[in-house]
């Protein structure tokens, strides 16, 4: 019995892919299906419908935490970048809607993090809806427009040692108008870190098995962002950047090299995973 056990496991560790796709096939076709999303939700997979999103979440569910992250986030790459994924405005009633066929930067981030804390598809759900909305009421009102609230949002903390401070003054986009109408004006003061600094926290941080979320500073005072993604580290120990890119050569989530990616920005926001 236990020749057949260590035959067993030498029999996954050699074949590791194989093993993975075998597993996600029986769970497919053997997990009960949850339920449907309701009338004001919206379901667009590039998954073929909601058994598979909660197979590729029991794929991994034993997995350390740190490559649950990074597993997810790998997954969807090469998805297509689209630009306003999200339904709803000052004059469009919100709508909630999970679609990992098509992402914007934020989306991908949310998915991920979802995925990674979540055990099924329903957790999965309810954990975009809370990351989106203040309190999970779906409203575009309640919705997350703002990177520097996700430390609430996510449960994220961020990374000390910032050398730069700056005032932002959310959602002004010139004395008379707004980037989002219907939503007020907030004050802030963003502690961020300068390139040169963020090269030498990055080397600090690239041993480390947490996950890392980062945000490029906006030059505009009524933006915190201009982007985010995923910061981690390859094999060779090379900073990468994972993220859901609008340029024009790319429009898919894709991996660049990171310190390259940053060396024009004003600076950059690090949220570390919980």
């Amino acid at each position: 019995m236990m020749g057949s056990t260590k035959l067993l496991m030498k029999f996954i560790k050699e074949n590791h892919l194989l093993f993975n796709i075998i597993l996600l096939t029986f769970i497919i076709f053997c997990a009960p299906l949850p339920k449907e999303v309701n009338s004001n939700e919206k379901l667009n997979s590039r998954f073929f419908n909601i058994n598979e999103i909660e197979s590729l979440i029991k794929l991994y569910n034993f997995a350390p935490y740190h490559e649950k992250y990074n597993n997810y986030s790998k997954t969807l790459v090469g998805t297509p970048y689209v630009n306003n994924v999200l339904i709803g405005s000052k004059k469009i009633d919100e709508v909630f809607i999970i679609d990992l066929n098509r992402l914007d930067c934020f989306t991908y981030v949310e998915y991920v993090h979802a995925l990674a804390n979540s055990n099924n598809y329903l957790e999965f759900k309810n954990k975009v809806r809370e990351y989106r909305y203040y309190k999970g009421e779906v409203n575009f009102y309640n919705r997350n427009h703002f990177f520097i609230d996700w430390i609430n949002f996510l449960g994220l903390s961020q990374v000390e040692g910032a050398d730069l401070k700056e005032r932002k003054i959310l959602n002004k986009k010139n004395e008379t108008e707004k980037y989002l109408e219907g939503i007020p004006l907030k004050e802030k003061y963003i502690n961020y870190f300068s390139v040169n600094k963020a090269k030498k926290i990055i080397f600090n941080l690239r041993n480390s098995k947490n996950h890392y979320i980062v945000g490029i500073v906006s030059d505009r005072i009524g933006l915190d962002v201009s982007h985010v993604g995923f910061l981690l580290w390859n094999e060779e120990g090379k900073a990468i950047f994972r993220h859901a890119s609008s340029k024009s050569n790319y429009m898919k989530v894709v991996e660049e090299d990171f310190l390259e990616y940053i060396k024009n920005k004003p600076g950059i926001i690090i949220f570390e995973t919980k």
